[in-house]
């Protein structure tokens, strides 16, 4: 009866959320906005979702390997991470260290019962790139997921494929007053796509 339900509520919330992504993609249009006056502006891309995808990662096996192995099975070249739960048996993370540019890395190790208490992400041109928030006892934690994060008892992730824009990602050198200038991954929203599904 509790799976029913839960099954249920899952449902009724992912009904929601396309209702929210249709929503707002016809009051947005297919437009970018940068603004003129910034040389490093933000800017917007709306999309349509096609179909949505959920991947089980069976004990033992990496997280990330899995879902590289899914979007190319399944041929997704661009999605949004929904999100994704379960049990990890080993974590390997990263995280900037400090508020400059360019980036200083830490990459972090670790093993033992982890739970995994949410993952967000783009995937653009066929490359995951995933954030995950990981807990124990002893309290929560977070970074880019890196490969070794092994599935512990269970994980499941979901994703949103998304048509509309082509998405990619290019180095593009930027300047910040106060944190410096360098090289950083900037992620481009290209022409209009049709919808293939």
């Amino acid at each position: 009866m509790t799976s029913t339900m839960c099954k249920v509520i899952y449902g009724q919330s992912l009904s929601a959320l396309l209702i929210t992504l249709t929503h707002i993609r016809a009051g947005a249009g297919d437009i970018n906005l940068p603004r003129p006056d910034q040389r490093n502006s933000m800017e917007f891309g709306s999309m349509t979702v096609s179909r949505i995808h959920i991947i089980r990662v069976d004990p033992g096996e990496d997280i990330l390997e899995s879902i590289k192995s899914f979007l190319k099975e399944a041929k997704v070249r661009q999605a949004v991470v929904l999100g994704g739960y379960g049990t990890l048996a080993a974590y390997h993370l990263h995280w900037v260290t400090h508020n400059r540019i360019p980036t200083d890395n830490a990459f972090v190790r670790g093993e033992g019962g982890v739970e995994i208490l949410g993952m967000c992400g783009l995937v653009a041109e066929g490359e995951p790139h995933i954030h995950v928030t990981l807990a124990t006892p002893a309290g929560a934690y977070g970074g880019h997921m890196e490969p070794g994060c092994t599935s512990y008892v269970t994980c499941e992730v979901f994703f949103a494929e998304v048509v509309g824009r082509d998405l990619s990602r290019k180095m593009v050198r930027v300047s910040v007053p106060g944190m410096g200038e360098g090289e950083k991954p900037r992620l481009i929203f290209g022409d209009t796509t049709e919808l293939e599904h």
